[in-house]
């Protein structure tokens, strides 16, 4: 992979929508960590994550919304103020992000977390 920055920029903004999966990721807590043998896994709508950085730092809440085009995740308690009183999620690096309860109900991505494991 070439070293050069913006090369890497291009290569990551005009990534394909498979590829940018990858990259809404956020860490797992401990006790997730232990029991599926990972350290990250992808956020998914549903999820329980806590707010890591920032100004929302220590805010827990569920996951709304994965924008993979923005690569930027929502989290439904954490809102910010329009100027005509509106709130609406605030849009989040899910690398802030440490997720504390995983939604299973997709069996494909049970099947994957409990496959690593082994």
């Amino acid at each position: 992979m070439t070293e050069q920055p913006h090369k890497q920029r291009n290569r990551t903004e005009r990534a394909p929508l498979h590829e940018r999966q990858k990259q809404v990721h956020a860490t797992l807590s401990e006790e997730l960590r232990e029991e599926y043998g990972q350290r990250r896994v992808r956020v998914n709508v549903g999820d329980t994550v806590e707010v890591m950085r920032g100004d929302d730092a220590g805010e827990d809440g569920e996951v709304v919304d994965v924008d993979l085009r923005d690569e930027t995740v929502r989290v439904e308690d954490v809102t910010i103020e329009k100027a005509d009183g509106e709130e609406l999620p605030k849009p989040m690096d899910a690398s802030n992000l440490r997720v504390t309860e995983l939604d299973l109900e997709d069996d494909v991505r049970a099947a994957r977390l409990e496959g690593d494991n082994e």
